[in-house]
């Protein structure tokens, strides 16, 4: 076999099919957790969590504190205008005592959680909706058993990229959460806070109610075990990339550094005396007697 005819064929790196498996693995997995927030966002957007039909404390106060937006959904809620209105006098009619001095009373003082946690769900229902679209983006084309280097570089990083942002955004959104303990100490804080102190009655008031922000922060990092899921198959992700990257490296090496042999050739058509040689080889060979001339000649 002669050295030109020998060819180096660039193969570029793809992605092994166990990789590709497991990346289907985790597009099924983002696509069943958003189905679990569309679901939920659903209910919540669509004011299904009315109190009216809730018979424990903790399921009414879950609903007017996070589920339950009664402005967005139209629900008139009873004020307590005869309580505002109360006036003490100061008069003490000479006796020796001291004057109550007049305070409007303060009932409701709305912080507005429901109305917030429906904001933020709109935002979240745009991150799973981004989010599903980059898992089915990974799923067609590692599905395709496509070879283009660029395309699986960039769409690999993309997810992986996203997927850190969902997962920071469940973080910090879980952290916002978890300050609301020091509005719901008690049940009757949670009333007192949400505006519904008039409209609801509970069968106790002083019961600590802090578990309710520690459920929602919990639901924000989806059940803290699929956050733990997410962040391993984020890394399974990151390592496929790295994986691919290594390979594409190691191929550009190979390429630059073992190119074929070259066949020898004359430098100029007249010269008829030296074989120029090639490099690494010491000695060149001198043509110097009358049939080698001829025989190179040719």
């Amino acid at each position: 076999m002669l050295r030109k005819s020998l060819h180096i064929q660039a193969l570029p790196p793809s992605i092994i099919p166990w990789d590709r498996r497991r990346c289907k693995w985790i597009s099924h997995c983002v696509f069943f957790q958003c189905i679990i927030v569309y679901i939920g966002s659903a209910t919540i957007l669509e004011c299904v969590w009315s109190p009216d039909t809730a018979t424990s404390d903790f399921n009414k106060l879950a609903r007017i504190m996070y589920l339950y937006d009664h402005s967005a959904c139209g629900y008139r809620l009873k004020t307590a205008t005869a309580l505002t209105n109360i006036q003490l006098p100061n008069e003490t009619y000479g006796l020796n005592i001291l004057p109550i001095r007049w305070k409007q009373a303060v009932v409701t003082v709305s912080t507005r959680l429901s109305s917030k946690t429906r904001r933020y769900i709109e935002f979240s229902l745009a991150v799973h909706v981004i989010w599903n679209v980059c898992a089915i983006i990974m799923y067609l084309i590692i599905g395709s058993k496509s070879n283009n280097h660029r395309v699986l570089k960039y769409t690999l990083s993309g997810y992986f990229y996203y997927s850190v942002f969902v997962i920071i955004f469940d973080i910090s959104m879980a952290i916002v959460y978890i300050a609301h303990i020091q509005q719901s100490l008690t049940k009757g804080m949670v009333l007192r806070y949400s505006g519904w102190s008039v409209e609801l009655k509970l069968e106790s008031y002083e019961d600590f109610a802090g578990w309710l922000p520690m459920i929602a922060s919990a639901l924000w990092m989806r059940g803290i075990l699929f956050l733990i899921w997410n962040i391993y198959c984020t890394k399974i992700v990151n390592g496929i990339r790295r994986k691919m990257y290594q390979r594409l490296v190691r191929i550009k090496v190979r390429d630059q550094s073992y190119y074929p042999i070259p066949e020898p050739e004359l430098r100029y058509s007249s010269d008829t005396s030296v074989l120029y040689y090639r490099t690494g080889e010491q000695k060149p060979f001198v043509k110097t007697d009358a049939s080698s001339q001829v025989f190179y000649h040719q």
